[in-house]
């Protein structure tokens, strides 16, 4: 049945001039068979159900809550660094509710909006699915529309969280931000390091960069929200009463939910977006980080094995060859293993490598350490900077002769400058080319014994790129990584290894939770500093995991280092107080891995020496200690959605200091970790909610609801269990143990 609001003779208008003026009656309550409700209430309509306690969403009445517009942009792209610069053609800012309907679960409001040289009609469908969800859908009748701008309501005490892996800010409340894939930058505002990186390549990037944004969010209301659209996206959150939202496309699509508490909102996103899978009980372990060959890593992995260090697994991203740039140690971006020596593309040496890799992955599958390796969707192409280069790639060669490259405008394969060589990337709107490297990863990686690889990169789609789908690639950018992943993964299961094989990806949007088996946070500075150096992956963990983001984890010491950089700007090396301060906060993340880092002879490396050995020995017993805590939790990942770090907001959502917290995070509910995140401190500062807490090293029972100062020398972490907690006796007397 359908129900029909009856106007009022007389319309009144309610002018704002930033976004231009709203025709609405004044309407009655209404409500759908579904217990769907649309109320007044001063001037807002609030949407709400007849089943719960609080609203969905409110829609100001006295300014429009939809405009549209036409626009162009101007996009510069260099080493998938993105700038984007807008032209508005057209703006209808001006609207009209022409009616308000409802059938037996959804409320439709139907209108029209003007303005200079734009009309479009509208249609607003409010949708009831549960009794704590809605779906929003607006469409524009008029296709030219690709300017979408959405706004509704909010409090000045309502904070919001999440939106994908933000490594600045984890409350973004205040803040104006966009979303779209893309390398997080060389700084992100970090000085003089970000000048430099834009002065020298527009690389910097800035503090709302990243690989991994999402658009969904929790707020302090216990209200949450997702959206549907891939196109670049911005939020703006500056203003203490209202959400805005300006999408790059033709209207928007989107799930409100409601709970009682964030945990609870998490669950139900992931419930919709997908879930991480259990990691195999070996993943628990520490996995080396080597390059150099064969030799190397059998040495490394036996003086680890001797220092007491539970390594269960070696990651060797070089397994496929590596070619020295003037950026550092990169690798031959051809996905098979390199068994024999070639000179090296940079100084005629000859390189490490892997002789019978397979024998190489069952002999150390003998010894209970699994081996892990490295595969991005690009395939590298000669140096044309480097004469003569012998390095050869006859997987490129195939994919041109089969189509199976991204274009550019003018039809031809589309040739990408990275960082040290130039690369194409593979079509994953082409089925065949689906098809050709879900092979090379089931023959070429997993046939040969590896147990798992960084499946890198995703977020270097060029914007104006034409695809064989026909898809926009303005639309496909964000969609590309999370295709990546779910190649791995469809790999993985035709190869009937799932469950047993880890990869972890650094790039994705909305659904990447579905097909990941992992994350990792990309590639930090080798520094203390805030925006790219260690702070940063602690606000990267707490606030992915609010967004699907479950299992997460960074590379202990960061990767990127720079030598000699322009003007008087300092090095960029890895120390050995980072590299410790990074392992003591990676031994309580669920993966517990080093990077040997972009320039690996330069760097502090956990091996190099035995006491960095003997040192990094302790954290990893320490992680291992938690071991069927990390299994417990990655269950609970699979089945609720929940994240394995957490920030201490989902613990304690009542607790307003919880909302500030940037630079401490909780495994599960029953272990707070204080991370060392600073330069040259030997004590740390962290807030401990209310009730009784104990010291997992010293045993030291401290009382919450305070800011509590902890001595914190180096190999002496500061992590906490909740006393009465479910799980706190078992962690502490596993770590004792392990100390012992």
């Amino acid at each position: 049945m359908r129900f029909y609001l009856s106007f009022l003779i007389l319309f009144f208008y309610i002018h704002c001039s930033s976004t231009g003026t709203i025709k609405i009656e004044k309407v009655e309550s209404l409500t759908t068979k579904s217990g769907l409700q649309l109320s007044e209430k001063d001037n807002w309509l609030i949407i709400s159900s007849a089943n719960a306690s609080k609203s969905f969403l409110s829609l100001p009445k006295n300014q429009p809550f939809l405009n549209a517009g036409i626009g162009e942009e101007e996009v510069s792209y260099r080493m998938a660094a993105f700038r984007f610069k807008e032209k508005l053609i057209a703006l209808c800012q001006n609207q009209e509710i022409q009616s308000i309907t409802s059938t037996d679960d959804t409320i439709t409001i139907k209108g029209n909006l003007t303005g200079n040289d734009c009309n479009t009609d509208f249609q607003f469908d409010i949708t009831q699915k549960s009794p704590k969800s809605i779906l929003i859908n607006v469409k524009f009748s008029n296709e030219k529309i690709n300017r979408t701008y959405f706004q509704y309501g909010s409090s000045e005490s309502e904070q919001f969280f999440g939106f994908g892996e933000q490594y600045s800010h984890f409350n973004l409340k205040g803040k104006k931000f966009h979303l779209f894939t893309e390398e997080q930058g060389i700084g992100r505002g970090d000085q003089p390091i970000t000048f430099g990186a834009n002065l020298t390549a527009g690389a910097g990037g800035d503090e709302f960069t990243s690989y991994t944004p999402i658009p969904h969010y929790i707020t302090t209301e216990n209200r949450s929200m997702f959206y549907e659209n891939t196109s670049y996206t911005k939020f703006d959150l500056s203003e203490s009463d209202y959400v805005k939202v300006n999408f790059w496309e033709n209207g928007f699509q989107g799930t409100v939910w409601i709970g009682e508490s964030p945990s609870e909102l998490i669950t139900l996103y992931t419930e919709k977006t997908g879930r991480f899978p259990e990691l195999p009980e070996w993943a628990f372990g520490t996995w080396l980080g080597l390059q150099g060959g064969h030799d190397k890593a059998k040495k490394v992995v036996e003086e680890s094995l001797q220092a007491g260090n539970p390594v269960t697994a070696i990651w060797i991203q070089d397994w496929v060859g590596k070619r020295v740039t003037g950026f550092g140690d990169q690798l031959k971006w051809r996905w098979y293993a390199q068994e024999k020596s070639e000179n090296n593309d940079s100084n005629g040496k000859p390189e490490p490598y892997y002789p019978d890799f397979k024998n190489f992955c069952s002999e150390m599958n003998s010894k209970n350490i699994k081996v892990l390796g490295y595969i991005n969707s690009f395939l590298a192409d000669t140096n044309p900077k480097i004469p003569n280069d012998p390095f050869r790639n006859p997987m490129l060669e195939e994919a041109k002769q089969k189509g199976y490259l991204v274009k550019n405008q003018k039809g031809e394969d589309y040739l990408i400058e990275t960082v040290g060589f130039p690369a194409y990337l593979i079509d994953l709107t082409n089925p065949e080319a689906v098809k050709w490297t879900k092979e090379i990863i089931k023959k070429n990686l997993i046939d040969v014994g590896l147990s798992g690889w960084m499946a890198d990169f995703g977020e270097w789609l060029p914007y104006d790129a034409k695809l064989h789908s026909g898809i926009s690639a303005k639309k496909y950018h964000n969609i590309y990584p999370v295709d990546w992943a779910r190649i791995n993964r469809e790999a993985i299961v035709e190869a009937k290894k799932e469950g047993q094989i880890v990869f972890f990806t650094r790039a994705g949007y909305s659904y990447s939770n579905k097909y990941s088996t992992a994350f990792w946070l990309g590639d930090q500075m080798v520094s203390f500093q805030t925006h790219d150096g260690l702070p940063s992956t602690i606000v990267g963990l707490n606030s992915s995991g609010i967004s699907g983001i479950a299992i997460n984890h960074s590379d202990i010491g960061g990767y990127t280092g720079l030598k000699n950089p322009p003007f008087y700007f300092p090095n960029y090396d890895r120390t050995q107080e980072l590299n410790e301060r990074w392992a003591e906060a990676n031994a309580f993340t669920p993966i517990f891995r080093t990077h040997e880092g972009n320039v690996p002879a330069r760097f502090h490396q956990v091996y190099s020496d035995s006491e960095s050995q003997k040192k990094f020995a302790k954290m990893g017993k320490i992680h291992y200690a938690l071991k069927d805590y990390f299994m417990h939790l990655s269950k609970e990942a699979k089945e609720k959605g929940l994240p394995i770090v957490r920030h201490p907001y989902l613990n304690f959502p009542k607790d307003k200091f919880t909302h500030e917290i940037k630079y401490q995070f909780m495994l599960g509910e029953d272990l707070m970790v204080v991370p060392v995140v600073s330069k040259g401190q030997d004590t740390v500062k962290g807030y401990l909610p209310a009730g009784k807490w104990k010291h997992v090293l010293t045993g030291e029972i401290i009382g919450g609801g305070k800011d509590v100062t902890f001595q914190a020398p180096p190999g002496q972490p500061v992590a906490l269990v909740k006393v009465g907690g479910a799980w706190s006796d078992r962690i502490f007397e596993s770590i004792q143990k392990s100390l012992k």
